[in-house]
């Protein structure tokens, strides 16, 4: 029968059972129309006008928002007896169920958790929305097919604008152990970085199984806050067989006590865990690698192996900046053919230059010869008239020699040859007569 008293209260969905209470009753319920499986959030009859006020403004930032790391709201129904918001189901349950069943998270679980949160204080921040609220209560998650988890961000009832003031009730509702100091000491200045802080001790408590700062019954809540302001937060001991110093070291940037010095930025946050993740990935495979080295060493005392893997190496780099043995052969030819032809046509030169002076000579001896003859033809013919041997002679002489005279004449025409030489001895025979 309370499964029917209940359901007289939200029509169009099946209660299935309770999820869990805080200032407010989830409940699991199933879309009689689609048959989905969804959440509800409500409170009890009667609720007081500042609840309510929370609880609508809880509804439009949620309503607002829509990004894969943020529960996203399906129905708001506020005008009800009843008031309830309709949000999506997350079936895996909440962080801090997961904490409870495991113990603590691995250190790539944890990163994973810190890059999706980035993810979703981007989506929430720019908009003016400041959670308050950041704990393992407020994180879902759903089992991938992958075997890893998706972590979703919820419950907004403790969330603000930027641009309202803190209200007491709002402080009251807040989770002390995640907590940053400025919602003790400064709670009306509280901004984004708070947000941080509170991401940063659930990373603590995400590896270490605890929180840096706890509630105990023996401490009151003057110790406590004490030790929120003023104590630095205690060394982060892991049960993890390697833990990335970023990582450490941006645990505590959130955790720092002055939130103008504690880091503050979603695509800053991203960038280191990111960082994070390199370092645990090159310690994982290190670990596999450093596994055979010690059974090459004992297999192989002399260090053989290595001079024959280096080899092709260093050949390819006496071979990189070397020459082309081809062309260097090529342009030898080239250079050796043109030398030959150099020489061949200076010699050339120099047997036509001989037979050019060879025959300058002779004609020069020849003109020579041809002046005097006709001196000694008229002494000849002077004092032995009588003889005609001489004439015969002066004649076969100056047909002989009357052609270089010729020849000294056409010095641009091109050597003598034996037809001019017949027609030069008829120019003589004709001078003679």
């Amino acid at each position: 029968m309370p499964t029917v008293s209940v359901n007289t209260h939200f029509p169009g969905y099946e209660i299935i059972g309770e999820i869990g209470r805080s200032n407010a009753r989830v409940l699991k319920a199933r879309h009689l129309a689609s048959g989905e499986l969804v959440a509800i959030k409500h409170f009890a009859l009667n609720t007081d006008a500042e609840t309510l006020r929370r609880f609508r403004l809880e509804s439009e930032l949620m309503t607002n928002i829509r990004h894969p790391n943020v529960v996203s709201v399906r129905e708001v129904a506020l005008d009800l007896a009843m008031p309830f918001i309709v949000m999506e189901w997350v079936e895996g349950g909440s962080l801090r169920t997961l904490l409870k069943e495991k113990g603590h998270l691995d250190v790539a679980g944890t990163i994973r958790l810190g890059l999706q949160m980035a993810e979703a204080f981007k989506a929430i921040h720019p908009q003016g929305i400041i959670h308050r609220d950041i704990k393992p209560e407020n994180i879902l998650y759903r089992l991938l097919p992958s075997g890893e988890y998706h972590f979703l961000l919820t419950d907004f009832g403790v969330a603000r604008l930027r641009e309202q003031t803190q209200t007491m009730t709002g402080q009251s509702l807040m989770t002390y152990e995640y907590a940053s100091p400025e919602q003790f000491d400064n709670p009306r200045g509280v901004d984004v970085s708070t947000d941080y802080y509170s991401l940063g001790v659930v990373l603590y408590e995400c590896l270490a199984g605890r929180v840096p700062f706890a509630m105990t019954d023996s401490a009151g809540i003057a110790s406590f806050m004490n030790q929120v302001l003023r104590t630095d937060p205690p060394a982060l001991i892991t049960s993890e067989p390697y833990l990335p110093p970023s990582l450490e070291t941006l645990i505590n940037w959130m955790l720092t006590k002055d939130p103008a010095q504690r880091l503050s930025d979603g695509n800053e946050l991203r960038l280191l865990l990111g960082q994070a993740n390199v370092e645990q990935l090159q310690a994982s495979r290190s670990g596999v690698r450093s596994a055979p080295a010690p059974k090459r060493t004992m297999m192989a005392p002399a260090p053989v192996a290595p001079p024959a893997e280096l080899e092709p190496y260093e050949y390819e780099e006496e071979r990189r900046p070397g020459v082309n043995w081809s062309w260097v052969a090529l342009g030898a030819a080239v250079v050796i053919a043109l030398i030959g032809v150099y020489f061949f046509y200076r010699s050339q030169q120099a047997t036509t230059g001989f037979g050019s002076a060879a025959d300058s000579t002779g004609v020069a001896a020849d003109s020579l010869n041809s002046g005097l003859m006709p001196v000694d033809s008229d002494s000849a013919d002077t004092e032995e008239a009588p003889k005609e041997e001489p004439a015969v002679d002066s004649t076969a002489t100056d047909t002989s020699r009357a052609a270089p005279a010729d020849t000294v004449k056409q010095t641009p025409a091109p050597p003598v040859s034996t037809p001019d030489s017949t027609k030069m001895v008829t120019d003589t025979t004709r001078t003679a007569n």
